[in-house]
């Protein structure tokens, strides 16, 4: 059985990680020096692997959108300040299950974006949302 969980939180396993298979090993910084000469620094990275975890809309209907009271969860979560990481279980490709310690990513925009898949005042706990979490590894 396929285990999508943050936290404990558990969440749709066919949430998409959208660049699980991004290459991010390798650390690079550019600068311009004094003289205009460029400067590029370039190390392995041991933590920092992206994780984008998304909604996807085939067309006609979405899949893995979260209900209201998931995504209140994810709020409550994502709003305390964090000295030790998550924990995060992923479905392996082979069988069975990964876990990772990962923290929001709050570089690329929010840790989490969602949208409501069809807009009613007031939202109600039944009410599906589309999400995009942002996370990294540490």
């Amino acid at each position: 059985m396929s285990v999508l969980t943050l936290a404990g939180i558990a969440l749709p396993a066919d949430l998409q990680w959208t660049d699980e298979f991004t290459a991010w090993r390798v650390g690079q910084a550019v600068k311009t020096s004094l003289t205009g000469a460029l400067i590029v620094q370039e190390s392995a990275m041991q933590a920092g692997r992206p994780i984008t975890l998304q909604t996807q809309r085939d067309g006609s209907a979405y899949v893995a959108p979260v209900r209201l009271d998931v995504l209140r969860a994810l709020q409550a979560l994502e709003e305390l300040p964090r000295t030790a990481s998550i924990p995060l279980i992923l479905p392996a490709h082979n069988g069975g299950q990964r876990e990772l310690p990962v923290r929001w990513r709050r570089t690329d925009g929010p840790g989490i974006e969602a949208d409501p898949i069809r807009f009613a005042v007031p939202a109600l706990d039944g009410d599906y949302f589309s999400i995009t979490l942002r996370l990294m590894t540490v």
